[in-house]
């Protein structure tokens, strides 16, 4: 009897047709590539229900056929993982972040406490837990706490990954798809003008679909535990509205352009406050200037912008308020004292200003704006930082395309020409995380994260204008290929389709969103935001040329 015999009268499905296939693969090489462990993973329309651990020696058909013998004419698809290699390593159950660049990619044994437990890669990928996490839940299975110094041995296996569905294919063909840390690759040659419309457009799906009725808009969505959370930073909400409203611009849209009148309304309703000195946008204790400058950004970019001047105008006084003598921002109405996040919330308030400038054409805005860039140009030389680039690079360069300014000129392509080295091509640890902006020499710049690439993306593609526009063709091809791999890596932390979310239950939440990272795949706001405002902008400014590398 064969391992899909089920009945008679049924015809096993294309899951459990594509499963045999890895089995038979297994069977195969298992002898010849030293496979320690098989792991088999049954689904029904994403939600696991019955997973089982086949030993090298024993016979995978036999075995599945008696184990997962209801299983098989239940599942809707298979997850598979060949374990080999074994390599033992030390962990410690408080560290943070080790070996994260394995997640999803290698499996972990763990011996320990008199239990023996295995943790699948597609697994820990599926229940988004680091090794630290694993080995927490062994350690709570066996009541055993460690001291927080103590690391115990495991064992980690690298693995060969395989996804077995019923999605139809050229005759139906019984073929697997074999995953790299459960998903596929993005290769570089995929990207081009259609590739990276479809893109965008699946993020601007997303977007919308956050948007409640009233015009409340999700921040955070778990998707392994199909809940959002329930915190919320009004800076990446309000940038989310800024958003909203040019991708409404940008594909002509009135459904979208309806959201995101709605969402505007409600964002100020939300948050917006008056203390009678002073107007600003106040969330989770504190009224922060890059949450001012973009709520007014939103407002002054939308066509309900008659209806909001007097919010407008007001957040635009208090921006002036935070600002001094030298050209510095203070970067907090509340609290007063607070002076940090100058590397964000200062390019915040100078996009604010620019824009405004650019229409306006005002002597006095443009001489604020000048006084800030003196001061932060000398202030980002001595306290170098990545954050800084985007948003003073966008803000200078609204300036510039009006002043022709060969100061902002010049600092604009100082300041990209020094974020390049940030972006991993041939360093990276694997090729699917390839085309991010992480340097693991300089850790204290930040984690790599999806919100990041999408932003830095915005103020390359105004790099890249600026030195097309100025004749330096040289470096807009150094900016072009960085955009590029950019987007290689925005790609690859896009929720795509049935393959990528073969662990999702509520699909619809997650399609178009972007993970934070190849091995987290926490859905923020600000994730896609930056994301699809890049892509709007590198949409409209590439030639179709410009996509090759």
């Amino acid at each position: 009897m064969s391992i899909m015999e089920i009945k008679q009268a049924h015809q096993p499905s294309l899951a459990s047709q594509r499963l045999q296939v890895v089995l038979a693969i297994w069977e195969h090489e298992k002898a010849s590539h030293n496979y320690h462990w098989l792991y088999v993973c049954a689904r029904h329309q994403g939600e696991k229900f019955r997973a089982i651990w086949i030993r090298s020696g024993e016979n995978a058909f036999d075995y599945c056929e008696r184990e997962l013998e209801q299983a098989l004419s239940k599942a809707t698809s298979f997850e598979v993982e060949m374990l080999h290699s074994p390599e033992v390593r030390h962990l410690n159950p408080s560290a943070k972040n080790q070996w994260n660049s394995l997640r999803g990619k290698q499996a972990m044994e763990i011996e320990f406490g008199g239990k023996t437990t295995r943790w699948a890669a597609t697994k820990m990928l599926a229940q988004n837990l680091g090794f630290s996490n694993a080995l927490n839940r062994h350690l709570s299975a066996v009541k055993r706490k460690l001291d927080p110094q103590a690391s115990i041995p495991v064992t980690l296996y690298q693995t060969r990954q395989w996804f077995c569905d019923n999605s139809a294919s050229p005759q139906n063909h019984a073929s697997p798809v074999e995953l790299f840390r459960g998903n596929r690759v993005v290769e570089i040659e995929f990207i081009n003008r259609e590739s990276v419309q479809r893109c965008a457009q699946a993020m601007t799906r997303w977007l919308a679909a956050q948007v409640s009725d009233v015009g409340a808009a999700s921040y955070k969505y778990w998707p392994s535990r199909g809940a959002y959370a329930s915190s919320n930073n009004a800076i990446r909400q309000w940038m989310a509205t800024v958003c909203l409203g040019r991708a409404a611009k940008s594909f002509g849209s009135e459904p979208l352009a309806t959201i995101a009148a709605k969402n505007l309304a409600y964002n100020l309703s939300a948050t917006y406050q008056t203390d009678g000195k002073q107007s600003y946008i106040w969330m989770n204790g504190s009224a922060k200037l890059g949450a001012a400058a973009l709520a007014a950004l939103a407002i002054f970019e939308s066509p309900q912008r008659k209806q909001f001047l007097n919010e407008e105008y007001a957040l635009h006084n208090l921006i002036y308020s935070l600002g001094n003598a030298d050209g510095s921002f203070d970067t907090f109405y509340i609290p007063r004292e607070r002076k940090d996040n100058q590397n964000f919330y200062s390019g915040e308030a100078l996009l604010f200003l620019a824009t405004r400038y650019r229409v306006s054409r005002n002597p006095a805005e443009l001489v604020r704006i000048m006084d800030a860039f003196h001061y932060y140009r000398a202030w980002h030389r001595n306290n170098r930082n990545p954050a800084f680039v985007p948003w003073h690079t966008q803000a200078y360069y609204l300036v510039w395309q009006v002043t022709k300014d060969e100061a902002l000129k010049n600092f604009i392509f100082e300041m990209n020409n020094w974020l390049l080295a940030m972006q991993q091509w041939d360093s990276a640890e694997f090729p699917d995380m390839q085309g991010r902006f992480y340097d693991p020499a300089r850790p204290y710049f930040g984690p790599p994260h999806a919100s990041s690439t999408g932003v830095y993306l915005e103020g390359l593609i105004d790099a890249f204008a600026l030195a097309k526009q100025c004749g330096d063709q040289a470096r807009a091809d150094n900016y072009r290929v960085a955009i590029v791999r950019g987007i290689r890596s925005l790609m690859q932390l896009q929720f795509k389709d049935v393959v990528d979310c073969f662990y999702i239950k509520h699909v619809d939440r997650v399609l178009g969103g972007l993970r934070t990272t190849v091995y987290d795949n926490t859905i923020r706001i600000d994730n896609v935001q930056h994301a699809l405002m890049a892509l709007l902008k590198i949409v409209n400014r590439f030639s179709d040329q410009d996509y090759r590398v």
